[in-house]
């Protein structure tokens, strides 16, 4: 059935050792070239193909593989949304594999448990690298010189002291400040008005020591994002 995931036939013989692996692409070309690079190596298995969310969650969930190979933006619902839904109970060793350097971007996956983040610019040797490393249990977290395990550590430290300032609701406000949404914008995701928003805000400023959005906007910017 078109669209649906392409479920790998290497000989049980060759693949009882092998490191399985699922690949989600929305990218039919790339999927492709991802498999037939990955199946030259002998302790690699792509087990299954996925160019959806839905079908790659199905399939990971039916399959158990050791190692996911994920998108990080994919047609109708991200990567983000993957890896936020996956089985916590058993999950594969993600490595996202992406186009951007938005290191928000980056530092997100991270935090919702990617464990290799592998630049689609980067080198083959650089890929199957992060795949050993994840499946090894490690992290691969470089990118262009810059670890993003300590700007995640970084961020969670800032984070940790932010929560023990400001309330729940305020704290969840100044994410969404810090994800350039405006007023309006906030109160619609969380369902409450714009003047509740403005109340929370003040309360943000006050605690902080900031005089507005401008002051607030540089602080994140220097002490997380």
């Amino acid at each position: 059935m078109e669209g649906a995931p392409r479920i790998g036939t290497a000989p049980i013989s060759d693949s009882l050792m092998a490191i399985r692996i699922v690949l989600i692409d929305d990218h039919p070309m790339v999927l492709k070239g991802l498999e037939q690079l990955l199946q030259l190596n002998a302790d690699f298995e792509v087990v299954a193909t996925c160019g959806t969310a839905v079908e790659g969650l199905q399939t990971v969930e039916a399959l158990r593989p050791d190692v996911l190979l994920l998108d990080l933006k994919l047609a109708g619902e991200d990567g983000l949304s993957v890896l936020r839904q996956l089985d916590s109970t058993k999950p594969p060793a993600v490595v996202v594999l992406t186009a951007s350097q938005n290191e928000d971007d980056l530092i997100a996956a991270a935090r919702l448990g990617a464990r290799g983040i592998v630049l689609k610019a980067m080198a083959p040797r650089v890929l199957e690298e992060c795949i050993r490393t994840v499946h090894a249990g490690k992290r691969s977290l470089s990118v262009d010189g810059v670890d993003l395990s300590d700007r995640l550590a970084q961020r969670q430290n800032v984070e940790t002291e932010l929560q023990n300032i400001l309330t729940p609701r305020e704290f969840e406000i100044l994410r969404l400040v810090a994800a350039r949404l405006d007023n309006q914008e906030i109160a619609a995701r969380l369902s409450i008005s714009v003047g509740t928003v403005k109340i929370h805000l003040h309360h943000v400023f006050e605690k902080l020591q900031l005089r507005g959005r401008y002051d607030l906007q540089v602080y994140l910017r220097e002490k997380m994002y």
